[in-house]
């Protein structure tokens, strides 16, 4: 079981830390390796006892935070005084990103096992679900207001859907997995649930964003594509803003893009040296990105310029969400994991064996 180390100096020195450029191209091998499903297990280090922890994607529960890791088959736990936990997962696969349910569950993408794994907050051990369609490279995932799973099937460009039985479930016709091929292909990845119930995705490599909506007896889907400016964009992750628009981050750019519900796209330039790699909105409808490589938090409140952040140096901020504490939380593949308040104070927890 992890333990709390404390909140750590800023810097890389001590046991179980990655140096600043070794951890730069961890994140960057990681979120290449998410998008091909014949990556064998073998090739993801894994950390044991005294290993390099290096959290990747990041999600927020009721009160814990909850991170996936690049080098271990485990899901991370934050309490919020700052304890870690651990929960072991099936060797076989591999964890991508993650979203919490309203029921508090904690769903995550396994492209490695072509299945989706759900754990409780109160259990120690991961149920699994075996998508449908092989090999499909399940990667973004959102968990919708009704209770339903969107995910993205990266390697066979559909969208799909899987409503767990219980007793609050939607009406019959709806339960288990259904998927829907996209008319365009490109490569799905990050996914996030819009208020009107119409979910909105990224093609990462088909340089689109995509909108998708289900008919009341969920056999038909309307799915809509727009295509981005700019060739070879690489959109990635997206967020739902506080005026509805949808934003996202482009890999290959210096720039985050919006979209209307209307299907109208624009782009804003980054006050700092790119790519956005996340992107989240908070309660109030705040976006808030990340910027790996400039070592900063960017905030957009719509309407407004885009607002930097400066971190220190040694912070290489990945993933974020936005906590129900009103703070946000990011992970570092240094081995941290982040606190960002709204005004910009930082605290970095350390995760240590």
């Amino acid at each position: 079981m992890l333990t709390f180390a404390g909140l750590i100096v800023l810097g890389f020195s001590g046991c179980g830390t990655a140096p600043p450029q070794r951890a730069m191209n961890q994140l960057g091998n990681r979120i290449e390796a998410g998008r091909h499903t014949s990556t064998p297990a073998s090739a993801h280090p894994r950390s044991g006892p005294g290993g390099i922890h290096a959290p990747y994607a990041i999600a927020a529960g009721a009160a814990d935070i909850w991170f996936t890791e690049y080098s271990a088959t485990m899901l991370g736990r934050m309490e919020p005084a700052g304890a870690f936990k651990q929960t072991e997962l099936d060797l076989d696969g591999f964890p991508e990103r993650l979203t919490v349910a309203r029921d508090g569950a904690v769903w995550f993408t396994d492209p490695q096992g072509g299945r989706l794994g759900r754990i409780f907050p109160d259990s120690n051990k991961a149920d699994y679900y075996f998508v449908p369609t092989p090999k499909s490279g399940p990667a973004g995932i959102a968990a919708a207001r009704d209770g339903s799973i969107w995910f993205t099937e990266h390697a066979a460009d559909q969208i799909a859907i899987l409503v767990p039985a219980g007793a609050d479930r939607p009406a019959p016709g709806r339960h288990g997995f259904k998927e829907f091929a996209l008319p365009l292909g490109g490569g799905p990845a990050g996914i996030v649930a819009a208020a009107d119930g119409s979910l909105w995705f990224a093609e990462n490599s088909g340089n689109r964003i995509g909108r998708i909506t289900l008919a009341q007896d969920a056999k038909e889907a309307v799915i809509s594509e727009y295509p981005l400016p700019l060739p070879h964009s690489h959109p990635n992750s997206l967020a739902v803003g506080g005026d509805g628009d949808v934003y996202f981050t482009e890999l290959a750019s210096n720039r985050i893009g919006r979209i209307t519900p209307q299907g109208q796209i624009s782009e804003i330039e980054l006050p700092v040296a790119g790519p956005a790699l996340d992107i989240v909105a908070d309660g109030e409808g705040t976006i808030w990105i990340t910027v790996p490589r400039a070592h900063a938090i960017c905030r957009l409140r719509p309407g407004t310029p885009i607002t930097a952040f400066n971190l220190p140096k040694t912070a290489i901020p990945a993933f974020i969400t936005d906590g129900a504490d009103g703070n946000l939380y990011f992970t570092e593949p240094t081995g941290k994991i982040a606190r960002f308040t709204p005004a910009g104070a930082l605290t970095e927890f350390r995760l240590a064996d």
